[in-house]
């Protein structure tokens, strides 16, 4: 096919073309090699400059106007717990205290009764937030949860003389159901929290009567929590290393009979 004997150049690099390409910016021709703007360093194009971001605001048609620098300081709040997660740890901790209420009961003391409450708070809000933030650290989304089989036997045991402390459960979820060290890990940190508790308690001084009852119902929620049975912390520590269950759960064995027996 004969096209003539005129034939097109390349703008920029001088190139001979016989289909050149014509930029919509400029207006002139160029090779395939150069016929984008940015290969042509085309004056009429205007790189993108800063626009204000408009975000939506939830449930609503209004605009809020933020600053590029500005959008990295907005930050989603955080609810540390939920309205459900706070009443299943009221109930948990009610549970609890009736079951050491009825030690406090035996020697007929309001001030005894009233330490025991205190220590049942401290010991069982720790232990389970060391379970809950551990859990968090690690990556998995973390709530308390109140079991109704658990709160009962919780609260049948405070009429016998060995004690289930079992009203309710961290409820993780995340990563495919979790890894085993993970589960292991974040079990650990519970009975930990309460043996370090106790141990601080034997240090610091302060009243005798609220120092026993600390001490006691640490010691009690840790070791019942280190058996490695069914869906106890003991049992995932020792699925997870058997080494780290017997040592953890040997000094809670003796610090329990420390405490019990002098």
């Amino acid at each position: 096919m004969y096209l003539g004997d005129k034939v097109a150049k390349c703008d920029y690099c001088g190139k001979e073309v016989y289909l050149p390409y014509r930029c919509k910016y400029c207006g002139g021709t160029f090779c395939v090699e150069h016929h984008l703007p940015e290969n042509h360093a085309c004056p009429n194009l205007k790189r993108g400059e800063w626009q204000p971001i408009y975000l939506p605001n939830k449930y609503s048609t209004r605009y809020e106007f933020y600053r590029e620098e500005e959008l990295t300081r907005k930050r989603e709040k955080i609810q540390l717990f939920t309205a459900s997660e706070v009443r299943d740890l009221l109930l948990a901790i009610g549970a609890i205290s009736i079951v050491y209420m009825t030690y406090a009961f035996t020697v007929f003391s309001l001030l005894a009764t009233v330490y025991a409450l205190i220590a049942v708070l401290i010991a069982f809000f720790i232990h389970e937030m060391a379970h809950r933030f551990t859990a968090i650290s690690l990556g998995y989304k973390a709530r308390f949860v109140a079991s109704i089989e658990g709160l009962m036997l919780t609260l049948i045991s405070a009429l016998l003389p060995f004690k289930i402390l079992a009203p309710g459960y961290v409820a993780i979820y995340g990563r495919y159901g979790g890894r085993l060290r993970d589960l292991g890990l974040i079990a650990l940190a519970g009975p930990l929290s309460n043996i370090l508790i106790a141990v601080l308690a034997m240090i610091i001084p302060f009243s005798s009567i609220l120092k026993y009852f600390v001490v006691l119902v640490n010691m009690d929620i840790a070791l019942f929590n280190l058996l490695p049975f069914a869906i106890l912390d003991g049992n995932k520590i020792f699925r997870w290393n058997k080494a780290i269950w017997l040592i953890v759960f040997a000094a809670a064995a003796i610090l329990w009979l420390f405490v019990r027996w002098f």
